[in-house]
């Protein structure tokens, strides 16, 4: 070899170099970076920490090791800067998620009232308004995070690798229902509703940004007002509430033990919403993976 001459890369290094490039190679080190170290945090946290009264640290401490997950994943596996995670224009993603999930769960409220199958029975005060507050954000806040890592910014982006983008916002969104069968008054066809419902929603939000402040804000919002807010079950699960009111009526209507995400209502509202949020991103670019480079 000449002095001054590049060695050729040996069969090792070119090995490791096709499977970084693929497919396979990107799941498992999604495995690797981002699955393993969540359930480990899993195990670990219901272990030494088994109070109830703990679920919220064991929710944030989860939700952080997930983080930290996805940001080593994408910097030493992906070797690019962690687009998803930047702050630079968070607050007005964060902001206009918000916006979106509140509005959108009190026009379902308010159709629910006019229908007859919402009634408003009391209002807290100021003090129960910041009682609700201080004990349902770090809970609806941590289960938001959690779930959009997970099923958006992990298992989303994996399948668009696999299947191209239409399928994988299908499948990511029918696995994102399909996890919530364990919740009161779930059923399969629920959790087929609840993915095309909030699943296509949320993933629709993604690809608008391909970022996580717009998706997990929607999320936090739609949650917080349905159940913190207008004492709702959210996916089947009551919590502490400013406003208290009572759903009766059909359940095709009301969503019946599960809450009103099982309602006709919100599955019409949130594909609605879900059509102009897939038309913005298509527009801006957000059916091309390159986007996140």
């Amino acid at each position: 070899m000449k002095q001054g001459a590049v060695a050729p890369p040996s069969s090792l290094a070119l090995w490791v170099q096709r499977v970084g490039a693929s497919t396979a190679g990107a799941w498992f080190a999604a495995l690797l970076f981002i699955a393993l170290p969540f359930v480990a945090a899993n195990v670990c946290t219901k272990l030494f920490m088994p109070d109830p009264g703990l679920r919220e640290w064991r929710n944030l401490i989860k939700a952080l090791v997930l983080v930290a997950g996805f940001w080593a994943y994408v910097r030493y596996w992906e070797r690019r800067p962690v687009r998803e995670l930047s702050a630079s224009g968070a607050g007005t993603e964060l902001l206009a998620g918000l916006l979106i999930g509140g509005l959108l769960f009190t026009c379902v409220v308010a159709i629910l009232s006019v229908l007859g199958a919402y009634s408003l029975e009391t209002v807290g005060t100021l003090g129960d308004l910041r009682a609700v507050l201080v004990s349902m954000v770090p809970k609806i806040a941590a289960g938001a995070v959690i779930e959009e890592l997970l099923f958006r910014l992990v298992l989303l982006r994996l399948l668009e690798r696999s299947f191209g983008v239409a399928w994988a916002l299908a499948i990511s969104s029918l696995l994102f229902g399909l996890a919530h069968l364990g919740n009161a008054g779930a059923t399969p066809l629920i959790g087929v509703l609840l993915g095309v419902e909030l699943g296509l929603l949320f993933g629709a939000a993604y690809l608008l940004t391909r970022r996580i402040w717009l998706c997990t804000a929607l999320h936090f919002a739609w949650n917080f007002v349905q159940g913190a807010v207008f004492s709702i079950a959210v996916s089947g699960q009551a919590g502490e509430s400013w406003l208290h009111g009572t759903l009766s009526g059909p359940t095709w209507l009301t969503g019946g033990a599960f809450g009103a995400e099982g309602s006709v209502v919100s599955v019409v509202l949130c594909l609605a919403a879900t059509g102009v949020l897939l038309t913005l991103a298509h527009r801006r670019g957000g059916f091309n993976s390159t986007t996140t480079s």
